[in-house]
């Protein structure tokens, strides 16, 4: 079989496994439901790719340019997250040692995952294109539909992006070093610097997620075609007051060179994979236990290098009775254990950054608390909220728990309270703070997002098997709602208007309709061990 035809069925064979799970159609639905709220209607409140209150005719060309930009920028962020498993799958089901004892090289089985990405994102950017022409007819603004306005920009801006999303991915499951979560906190990183550069680029090297040839061209026709003082660079998400000021944007006129310069981003793909292949351990997984053992001492583990039998001295057996317990159900204890739990193998400057954050909270005035820190804290915790429901095919430990009595009273509602219990005491000086002040309404809000944000994390993670779909939703719906100051996202109770409008009550029922949710996929999961 040649390499082509490994790379092919290797490709195939992912792309099937991930479309048939429920993280990818509910990655679908979420996609849908975002790109009907970016293409937002005159009476919403709000404005995507405004310029001081300027923007463009919901044309072709406008809506294509924003439904790819918001690829770019927006998907990026949780595509990673959705991908960055395919290595990991095959080491936990065991496949990865079979295609360890078969000829396929490093790099033709890493070119195949990366392919593999790349479609699955693909997939999803199928749904925002055909998404465009839907919204154009929705909004009504104008009824032509020109397809070549409407779908270059998917090709010029989006396809490149998601293979350098779907290559970064491969890299950092292979280095042991960002295989988990500081990888993934690494990439969020990084994803803020290619927004950085690509906002700000000055040539196609810099452009890296495609979006500075629609801003320049959006912000400088607005300038010369309306007499409104548009703003000097294109604003993400804004709030809108009144009317906007609206212009006939015809769009990019489009030369051939434009799409091989954003070809060259293809290539970097295929090169970042390349370095991949050279740090891949090839499921050669005894190298972090070989490293283990040498740092042992005595006899056992000498041994044990040498593949050794150990000669050890008989000691004497003594038996004892079991203690006596009492069979009624200790619900403190069970909740310290599944915080124990949740919060082992956490680093202490994990613990030193809460507390500074905790500290600022109560130090600085409550706009900056607002606006910049409570985001931030309720943002840390994010990989320990996303094991919430998914320990248990993780670690295998299925069979001990969902056969164990009552699992969902005794186990379940404790593990979603441990959660809970995180969210305040990472929130703890936010609270304080507004506590003092006596914002017993803000306190409320806070209050409401500490128990919704387990409550999503615990749902998605029963319905998934995977933190990652948690990752995904949760990251967007920071982004978009409490960094970007959408009033509708606000589901941690960061903007006084959202507050005062009562979005919490929302988020409260939410929560309800999450919990029981989960309530339903744990029976489903009790159901099978039966």
């Amino acid at each position: 079989m040649t390499s082509l035809r490994r790379v092919s069925h290797m490709m195939k064979a992912d792309f099937l496994e991930r479309t048939r799970r429920y993280s990818f159609l509910i990655t679908v639905v979420l996609s849908i439901f975002i790109a009907y709220k970016f293409i937002p209607a005159n009476g919403d409140g709000y404005a995507t790719l405004s310029l001081n209150g300027v923007r463009g005719v919901y044309n072709s060309a406008w809506i294509g340019s924003a439904l790819a930009i918001l690829a770019s920028m927006l998907l990026s962020l949780p595509a990673f997250y959705l991908v960055k498993n395919a290595v990991e799958r095959d080491v936990q089901t065991g496949v990865g040692q079979i295609v360890a004892t078969t000829p396929i090289s490093r790099w033709t089985y890493l070119l195949g995952k990366m392919w593999g990405n790349f479609i699955l994102l693909l997939s999803l950017v199928a749904v925002l294109m055909a998404m465009a022409p839907a919204m154009q007819l929705i909004r009504g603004e104008e009824s032509t539909v020109d397809w070549a306005a409407l779908l270059l920009p998917f090709l010029y801006s989006t396809i490149p992006t998601m293979a350098l999303v779907s290559a970064l991915a491969i890299l950092f499951e292979a280095v042991p070093l960002l295989n988990r979560g500081l990888g993934n906190i690494l990439y969020l990183i990084l994803w803020g610097v290619m927004i950085r550069f690509s906002t700000t680029a000055g040539g196609a090297w810099q452009d890296i997620l495609g979006i500075s040839s629609f801003t320049n061209e959006m912000t400088n026709e607005a300038k010369s075609r309306t007499a409104h003082n548009a703003a000097d660079h294109v604003s993400g998400i804004s709030p809108l007051k009144g009317e906007p000021t609206m212009y006939d944007w015809g769009g990019i006129d489009w030369h051939p060179s434009m799409f091989l310069y954003r070809l060259m981003w293809i290539a970097v793909a295929l090169l970042i994979v390349w370095l991949a292949s050279l740090l891949f351990h090839r499921f050669d997984l005894t190298r972090s236990v070989k490293a283990s053992k040498k740092k042992r001492r005595g006899p056992l583990a000498a041994a044990e290098m040498q593949n050794q039998p150990v000669r050890q001295e008989r000691t004497e057996v003594k038996l004892t009775p079991y203690m006596k317990v009492s069979s009624r159900p200790r619900f403190g204890t069970t909740l310290v254990h599944e915080l124990r739990l949740m919060l082992k193998g956490v680093h202490l400057w994990w613990y030193a950054m809460a507390v500074v954050m905790t500290v600022l909270c109560l130090l600085l005035p409550t706009d900056v608390v607002l606006k910049v820190v409570l985001p931030l804290t309720w943002l840390w915790p994010v990989l320990i909220w996303s094991a919430m429901g998914t320990n248990e095919a993780y670690f295998r430990t299925n069979l001990l728990v969902f056969t164990a009595v009552n699992p969902i009273r005794r186990q379940f509602v404790t593990l979603w309270l441990a959660g809970v219990i995180l969210s305040v005491l990472t929130g703890i000086g936010a609270f304080i703070h507004f506590i003092v002040i006596m914002d017993w309404e803000q306190v409320a809000a806070m209050a409401v997002g500490a128990l919704f944000i387990p409550a999503l994390a615990l749902a998605l993670g029963v319905w998934s098997g995977s933190g990652k779909l948690f990752q995904v939703v949760f990251l967007l719906m920071w982004y978009i709602g409490p960094l970007n100051r959408l009033e509708d996202l606000d589901f941690i109770g960061s903007m006084a208007q959202s507050v005062s409008h009562g979005v919490y009550l929302y988020y409260l029922l939410g929560t309800v309709i999450l919990l029981l949710a989960a309530t339903i996929g744990r029976a489903r999961q009790i159901r099978a061990y039966h």
